[in-house]
């Protein structure tokens, strides 16, 4: 059976559990403030947790533009459940990167798929004020047991996490940018929440604050240093998944102003042409938000040839940056076109509170002004190319 068919096949049938689980629990799960456990037991149910993973470990070695596109259909329906689902498998893209000849992490990756792991990430902490480039935490080797703490580390979903990979320096001595990455799995791991966070949105994703212990074993450190995982999987994974995210609660968003105008219209109200021009400018957007995440999806599967390492960078960063300020023009527009049915919280089918809330975790989630500061050098010293 083709890629294509396969895609086709699991949206039709198997991932429809999925997002229908997703839909039905979104506004409890924004409420509550809650994992959306129901969406991840269907997701874990049909198989939807391995799909990156190689035919060779077990997987169904889906291409990242399959899972983004699983990915958009998914945050339509929640945006939470989007969120880990796209996290989950930018982790899973760097432990198949960086897995190597490893037995350990080649038994990690038949793991994934036979036994459907969450996999989250710990890569900041409260000594480095958020940064990801940096560590204070090490790695200590005592005997036979590799040593890990690392204090305030932002985690998302923690509570369904089966493998955490842990960013830490390469040794007590080491510099803070000569940083390591580590998979432990649950059982090695242990969390000590430091408070509860109350976000306006994404509020499912379920991201607090820990101190982290692990007690794990020398061969789960990945080979390659974490800067290495970060170019070559983590950012840009990270980046065009999470745009799948804000491209589904734009889309969802749309589409709740345009049914709110065919009923204006069947109820035999007069027409509202600025309402209707509105609805023609948000799918404007959405139809450039959709070129934009193609771009790069056709960027990451390139030719190395096709674009130097500091065009991917800025293109990567790039597309974060521009896709957190189209969801919320778009989810605006949105809004502006429902009126009060869309600003009224939880009491019809037009009601845009989450949407808009989750919309705005877009440009924090890493800030975007961070973001803009990484792209500055880069376009300053490099000349960047422009075919199309």
């Amino acid at each position: 059976m083709g890629m294509t068919d396969r895609l086709g096949e699991t949206v039709g049938a198997s991932a429809t559990t999925a997002f229908d689980a997703a839909a039905r629990h979104a506004d409890a799960v924004d409420r509550e403030g809650r994992l959306p456990t129901e969406a991840l037991d269907a997701l874990r149910a049909d198989g939807l947790l391995g799909l990156l993973v190689p035919r060779r470990y077990g997987g169904p070695e889906w291409t990242l533009r399959a899972v983004t596109n699983v990915c958009r259909r998914l945050s339509e329906s929640c945006a939470s459940t989007g969120l880990i689902f796209a996290m989950h498998h930018s982790q899973s893209a760097v432990a198949i990167r960086q897995a190597g000849e490893s037995g350990w992490h080649q038994a990690l990756l038949e793991r994934l798929v036979r036994e459907q792991c969450v996999v989250a990430s710990a890569t900041t902490e409260g000594a480095t004020g958020g940064s990801i480039r940096t560590s204070a935490c090490f790695l200590d080797q005592r005997g036979d047991a590799l040593h890990l703490d690392k204090c305030g580390a932002v985690i998302s979903y923690a509570g369904a996490a089966d493998v955490i990979l842990v960013s830490a320096r390469s040794a007590e001595d080491a510099a803070p940018s000569d940083q390591k990455l580590v998979a432990v799995v649950r059982g090695q791991f242990a969390l000590s929440p430091l408070g509860r966070w109350n976000p306006m949105g994404m509020r499912g994703a379920c991201t607090d604050r820990f101190d982290l212990a692990a007690r794990c074993g020398a061969e789960q450190v990945f080979d390659g240093t974490f800067a290495q995982a970060m170019s070559g999987a983590m950012l840009p994974t990270s980046h065009i998944l999470l745009g799948a995210v804000w491209l589904g609660i734009a889309v969802s968003a749309l589409a709740r102003a345009r049914e709110f105008l065919r009923a204006r219209n069947r109820s035999g109200q007069a027409p509202n042409p600025i309402a209707n021009l509105r609805l023609a400018e948000g799918e404007a957007l959405v139809q450039q938000f959709q070129a934009m995440l193609a771009a790069n999806l056709s960027l990451y599967e390139s030719e190395p040839a096709r674009a130097t390492a500091h065009e991917r960078m800025v293109g990567y960063n790039a597309l974060k940056v521009g896709a957190s300020e189209l969801v919320v023009r778009i989810t605006d527009i949105a809004l502006r076109i429902c009126g009060i049915q869309g600003y009224m919280d939880d009491t019809g089918p037009y009601y845009l509170s989450r949407h808009v809330r989750d919309a705005h975790s877009a440009m924090v989630m890493v800030n975007d002004d961070r973001i803009l500061g990484n792209i500055a050098p880069l376009a300053l010293g490099v000349p960047l190319g422009r075919d199309v």
